[in-house]
């Protein structure tokens, strides 16, 4: 039986079940406190190992994981809107101490580092469709959230401006403006080149 003969209502019932079992799991307080004392001992250096050891030591099996990735990530993807879905439903108060200790604790220097290790990556690959696709959705959903935002508070942009980094919005400000520049520049020259062409005729 192929994946695309499975019976979704099967597939329903087993995806309940596990939420039924890991419900009655998490009731167990012996399993919140093992839960809790691991988290508390996370080490984010050992995640770097891990994923030197899971790469380089198995490589077959680290690709057949990588065949699993979209599913992981629409999985991850779903469970983050979930989330964003029920802490809509939390009083102001408690959502916004929930947000400050969320943030609080994450290493912005990390970050920093996503966009120079990853921009590596691409640089390997033919990804300028791909990046080009995924910034036209972020565009959007940045809109929507400015929109949004403004709506609620009318000076968000001054609250928002305290926190920038100038000057990696300059950089981006001068990557957009030579990029439209020279898609300014393509497109002037196809115009100039049908122009000659039709003269030609």
């Amino acid at each position: 039986m192929t994946v695309g003969d499975m019976d979704p209502i099967g597939s329903e019932e087993t995806a309940g079940a596990g939420v039924r079992v890991l419900r009655e799991v998490m009731r167990t307080p012996a399993f919140m406190s093992i839960i809790k004392m691991n988290i508390a001992s996370l080490d984010p250096e050992s995640a770097g190992l891990a994923v030197r050891t899971l790469l380089w030591e198995d490589p077959e099996l680290a690709l057949s994981l990588v065949a699993l990735a979209p599913d992981m990530f629409n999985y991850v993807v779903e469970a983050v809107l979930e989330l964003g879905r029920q802490l809509d439903q939390f009083p102001a108060p408690l959502l916004e101490a929930f947000l400050e200790e969320l943030t609080s604790g994450i290493d912005p220097d990390r970050l920093r580092e996503v966009p120079v290790v990853y921009g590596r990556i691409f640089e390997k690959v033919d990804a300028g469709r791909r990046a080009a696709v995924a910034l036209g959705v972020a565009i959007n959903t940045g809109a929507g959230m400015v929109n949004r935002a403004a709506g609620r508070n009318p000076d968000f942009l001054r609250d928002a401006l305290a926190e920038v980094d100038g000057r990696e919005v300059a950089k981006a400000g001068f990557a957009v403006v030579r990029s439209a520049c020279l898609w300014g520049y393509m497109a002037l020259k196809r115009l100039v080149e049908r122009v000659a062409g039709h003269n030609a005729r």
